[in-house]
């Protein structure tokens, strides 16, 4: 069983550590119960309990049979026959621990006056290579204060082994004995109070999601993620146009799904779109489902940018598509890691037809549905960042106004438009930072006013109210 455990002294396998905050113990023998033949851990993830303690010979590929003798604390795995064992005879342990990084390693061993002196600490990943643990050299003595490993640092190279086995193992690295003889084959090395910790990688954040189960929205919103995100919507664009097609709510993959027609003659065209900021987040990855009718396009990759940037393909996200929600689907996959850094600059995510195949091996037709549902980009982000991601949001003011209303922005802003309630546009003003918005010759009436505010390509505009007076 995973057990949390918070800023405590506590008495563990015979250790008195300080485990800090989120720490979890990965695996431990503490040989407490000398009824254990087979001496597996006695603590750890649940996983791990049924993993021992071996004593090996490297060339022979041999173990040695271990008994109990007096321990650290109560009793140690003893073994005899490190005899000719420089580079070749050592303790080993194997564990697992996916979704945990920060590893540490306590243990402790003792030498009677002919048995090895000298060992240092090394890890692999299975299928890997031995390497040296740094400061993992180890000097032996007949007591069992002198070979002592506290709370090691082990290699960030095993954070999130996944489902990889991690190896540890004690290598003996002379023939020397404690007594500064050499190792003879009656001498004995003992091991005991092995502790492994490690801290849980912490849990993804929902940076901007869609599951279009508010067939009200008429706008196409997002319905999770970071507060700033949620005024974002999805969009079916036609690139060389600049346009955008409207969408309308169908049956989707839970509830409802975002659908468009209108795809043909779509190659490295047409795509579906969406926004969203991620200042401070890291591995972050992209969930979605696609759907396309016989007509709809079949065909489709991923790609991202940065506001002002150029697209750019996403590793593995090629996506093809069929008249269900199980074949066109991207589960968690990996974004770029360049996406990481951008501050709060604007992220985009694009799914682009990459030809005019149909589902049905034809061409697709004007009248092919395609849809997309359950679009998720998680994230991992530090303390705090998720509440000032939208510091330096657009702020349009005074609202309400007279003649004039100020845009002010950290983006370069391109364009601004008013559109009365009608829909119909009442005035423009290009090219501007930060800068008064002079509505005086648009000679507008009091009431209610749409104002979009575009940046990078003029495609999609931040929207705000104002109230003329």
């Amino acid at each position: 069983m995973k057990k949390q455990l918070l800023f405590l002294s506590i008495i563990l396998l015979g250790w008195t550590l300080s485990i800090n905050a989120q720490e979890e113990v990965i695996i431990g023998f503490g040989f407490s119960d000398n009824t254990d033949t087979e001496f597996t851990a006695d603590s750890g993830l649940d996983g791990n309990l049924s993993y021992d303690i071996r004593a090996e010979n490297g060339t022979a590929g041999t173990t040695r049979d271990l008994s109990y003798t007096e321990g650290a604390t109560n009793d140690a795995a003893t073994v005899a026959e490190w005899d000719n064992g420089a580079d070749d005879k050592f303790w080993s342990i194997k564990f697992k621990a996916d979704g945990y990084e920060n590893f540490k390693i306590s243990s402790k061993q003792y030498s009677d006056a002919t048995g090895p002196k000298e060992f240092k600490l090394q890890w692999r990943l299975s299928g890997g290579d031995w390497a040296d643990v740094t400061g993992g050299a180890i000097t032996v003595g007949t007591d069992w204060t002198t070979g002592v490993v506290e709370e090691l640092a082990l290699p960030a190279d095993i954070n999130n082994p996944g489902s990889t086995s991690i190896y540890l193992r004690w290598i003996m690295t002379s023939s020397t004995s404690v007594g500064d003889g050499t190792v003879d084959a009656v001498g004995i090395s003992k091991i005991d109070d092995i502790l492994i910790v490690a801290t849980p990688l912490p849990e993804p954040t929902t940076i901007i999601g869609f599951d279009f189960a508010d067939d009200t929205d008429t706008e196409f919103n997002a319905d999770s993620g970071v507060v700033g995100n949620l005024g974002y919507d999805i969009r079916a664009e036609n690139g060389t146009a600049g346009t955008t097609r409207t969408l309308t709510y169908t049956e989707g993959a839970t509830d409802n799904a975002a659908t468009a027609t209108e795809w043909d003659n779509g190659a490295d065209d047409k795509f579906w779109s969406i926004k969203f900021k991620a200042d401070g987040f890291t591995g972050m990855k992209v969930s979605s489902k696609q759907f396309s009718d016989s007509d709809g396009p079949i065909n489709f990759k991923l790609q991202w940018r940065a506001s002002g940037g150029d697209w750019a393909d996403i590793a593995d996200g090629a996506i093809t598509v069929a008249s269900d929600w199980e074949t066109g689907v991207i589960d968690e996959l990996d974004l770029p890691v360049e996406m990481e850094g951008q501050g709060t600059t604007s992220l985009y995510i694009r799914w682009i037809m990459t030809d005019n195949v149909s589902v049905s091996d034809a061409t697709v037709t004007a009248a092919g549905i395609s849809k997309i549902d359950d679009i998720m980009v998680t994230g991992i982000a530090p303390s705090g960042v998720v509440n000032q991601l939208f510091a330096n949001a657009i702020s349009v003011y005074p609202n309400p106004c007279d003649d004039y209303f100020v845009v002010e922005s950290s983006d370069v802003i391109s364009s601004v438009e008013v559109y009365n309630t009608q829909g119909a546009l009442v005035s423009r003003t290009n090219s501007i930072f930060t800068k008064s918005i002079n509505l005086s010759s648009a000679n507008l009436s009091s009431g209610l006013y749409f104002v979009k505010i575009y940046s990078d390509d003029n495609r999609i505009p931040e929207s705000r109210k104002i109230i003329v007076k």
